[in-house]
């Protein structure tokens, strides 16, 4: 009976393959979302944060990248009004004046901070942009239905337009949460899109310094009233799948005053070569910039290309349709990042308190600490670092600055054309793309493809004759033997191919059924409940040669259950993260009562890998860290595993997925 009572145990635990990836949780984290676009996988925050972005599932390129928004706005008091040094120049002793003041003169100085926003700052650990929901949000009861929408609060994945998110509307709402997947689709030129929302202030005026991550306690973030609605882009199509598109709608969201000499950057921290490399990966890489119209672009390879195993650049550039502006690049050595701790303070112990608008808008702090990699010299139109190091750069693309003669001049309307301003209640459309080349001469060639698809509004020529990878999505059950299966395309092929076998199965046993090209679903039937499946989908495409393309391949099976006398009752909001993970990751539970708690790591045979038998634990929230490995000090192979808790008349099963 025992013997019965575990194999359906793992049969449950098995079956729990079709619950939901994440659970909801009461500790409200940054969302990261797990993107494949058939060539690279990375993930995605939301909150304008990109990290570990691996091309081909073997080379490693980018650690994090992050956007940066900098610009000046007017101090205003309590009460709205415009504030005013007493004298000038001032000290941090100088008092300030409101206008009307007794006081009060019209030669004052108007006080302009010059403020930077991060999502992320990699030396510091700050986040800066944060979605509406956020862990500084999360037990705050002024905010209605807080726990159901700080769930919602994601990043939301569409394929080919579906779901849609809600229409961003940042002036008139109520929730401030628009990743909720909504019926039908809509309109994106993104095969793949990732839609996420955030803010460098709390829309709903909670008190309080709002960034988050390490250095919060000892940094002070001042905001620019900044909305970010971000779409991500992703086409697993011949000749665009090597890009990332990343379009960045910025919303000035105060209705007084304008932001002033704006500037967009975005920072890189790129760590090239192979995947199943520890941190020696990081400390050869050198980085370099091209500039020059068509180009302007910075990059990071591997110094010597690792004997052949780390061939390929990391490249980035920004575009501001319709303003050419100004560019610069900055690299500093890790740990040396720029420093804007207290952005107010006129007593700074460097050049000044805010490096990160001065290298934001082209100008050097602190020249023993900061290189630029975009050559100054107008003659020279590239540069690349001679000593191989751990790099990071700051590409920065900004307006005329005050004091140069390109900031005084206007076209024929009396409009400084050469300026970057954000009025009231206006939004400003810009992109960053990432994308990946074999050598300059590519990277070269592909940044004039991206400027030119962003000029043509990222269309891609159905005409064309692409090929491209089709994305099956996860089978939905359907009681008792059948898997309703939907895929989609970016271009017709001319006909499919539904494979299918059990798993573990020789690749000589795959099922074949052959399907019309305009076919895009399938209801595969007779499919035993305890057996576990792989199922993916081919395209053939006759151009005029055959070219074959599959889809990620999917393991399922069919929801079973036969339990006896154990009644499963979830635990609450049990996580792992990341997921999936590389060697390391963090288990995450909240006990509903006081007790003893098991904690199992099986692999897909069944076989406990790693025991954890944690002593008595109050209720509440609890974490485990899981180091790879199995009870004797072995490290695990890659594949996936259950993670199983149990304890305090509760059983909660999740699916863990460590990859190499």
């Amino acid at each position: 009976m025992k013997q019965l009572l575990t194999c359906l145990m793992l049969l449950v635990a098995l079956s729990l393959i079709a619950l939901p990836a994440e659970a909801p949780s009461m500790d409200k984290r940054l969302d990261l979302k797990d993107v494949n676009n058939g060539l690279y996988t990375f993930q995605m925050g939301n909150n304008g944060k990109i990290s570990q972005l691996v091309f081909k599932d073997l080379h490693k390129l980018v650690y994090g990248s992050a956007t940066w928004v900098s610009g000046k706005r007017y101090r205003r008091d309590e009460l709205g009004r415009l504030l005013y040094w007493a004298s000038y120049p001032p000290t941090n002793d100088t008092p300030l004046v409101y206008e009307g003041h007794p006081d009060w003169t019209p030669d004052m100085a108007v006080v302009l901070d010059s403020l930077t926003t991060v999502a992320f700052d990699g030396d510091m650990d700050l986040f800066e942009f944060l979605p509406a929901y956020n862990p500084l949000n999360i037990y705050n009861p002024d905010i209605p239905n807080n726990q159901y929408y700080a769930n919602q609060d994601i990043v939301l994945e569409s394929v080919a337009g579906e779901p849609a998110p809600l229409d961003f509307d940042p002036y008139e709402n109520e929730t401030f949460c628009f990743s909720i997947p909504q019926p039908g689709s809509f309109q994106t030129p993104g095969f793949l899109t990732y839609s996420s929302y955030y803010y460098d202030y709390c829309p709903f005026n909670s008190p309080g310094d709002r960034d988050w991550g390490l250095s919060r306690a000892s940094s002070t973030h001042y905001p620019l009233g900044l909305a970010v609605h971000q779409e991500s882009y992703c086409w697993p199509v011949q000749d665009h799948d090597w890009m990332l598109v990343n379009k960045y709608d910025v919303f000035n969201m105060d209705d007084t005053d304008t932001i002033r000499d704006l500037a967009l950057s975005h920072y890189l921290d790129g760590d090239v070569g192979p995947v199943n490399w520890g941190v020696e990966l990081a400390a050869d890489d050198v980085s370099g910039y091209v500039k020059g119209a068509g180009y302007e672009f910075a990059y990071t390879r591997d110094a010597d290309g690792d004997s052949g195993l780390s061939p390929y650049f990391i490249a980035s550039k920004v575009v501001v349709p319709g303003f050419q502006g100004m560019f610069h690049n900055w690299y500093w050595r890790v740990g040396q990042g720029p420093d804007d701790r207290n952005p107010r303070d006129l007593s700074p112990y460097h050049r000044t308190s805010n490096q990160k608008y001065w290298l934001a808008t082209g100008r050097n702090p602190d020249t023993a600490q900061y290189t630029p990699l975009r050559p100054e010299d107008p003659d020279i139109m590239s540069y690349e670092q001679p000593t191989p190091n751990d790099t990071r750069f700051l590409y920065t693309h900004f307006g005329a600055q005050p004091g140069t003669y390109e900031y005084m001049e206007t076209d024929e309307d009396g409009n400084y054309y050469k300026r970057l301003d954000l009025l009231p209640g206006q939004n400003l459309t810009y992109y960053v793309v990432l994308f990946v080349g074999n050598s300059i001469d590519d990277l070269k060639a592909k940044s004039l493809a991206i400027e030119a698809f962003v000029e043509n509004d990222l269309i891609i020529d159905p005409s064309a004759g692409y090929t491209s990878i089709p994305f099956l999505r996860d089978p939905v059950n359907q009681a008792p033997d059948t898997f309703d299966l939907r895929w989609h395309n970016a271009t017709p092929p001319s006909e499919y191919e539904l494979l299918w076998k059990p798993f573990g199965a020789p690749a000589t046993e795959w099922n074949v059924i052959t399907l019309p090209g305009t076919v895009n679903s399938y209801s595969l039937s007779g499919m035993d409940p305890h057996t576990w499946y792989e199922i993916k989908v081919g395209a053939i495409f006759l151009t005029p040669t055959e070219v074959y393309l599959e889809s990620e391949t999917k393991l399922v099976n069919l929801t079973y259950t036969d339990v006896e006398d154990d009644v499963l009752v979830p635990v609450a909001n049990i996580s792992n993260y990341p997921n999936p993970f590389r060697q390391h990751t963090t288990i995450e539970y909240q006990t509903k009562v006081a007790g003893q708690c098991d904690i199992t790591i099986y692999n897909l045979k069944g076989q406990a890998v790693r025991s954890f038998k944690e002593s008595p634990q109050n209720a509440g929230k609890h974490r485990v860290d899981w180091d790879g490995k199995d009870n004797q000090g072995n490290l695990c192979s890659s594949g996936i595993y259950y993670l199983r808790i149990t304890g305090g008349g509760y059983q909660q099963i999740r699916k863990m997925l460590m990859i190499k």
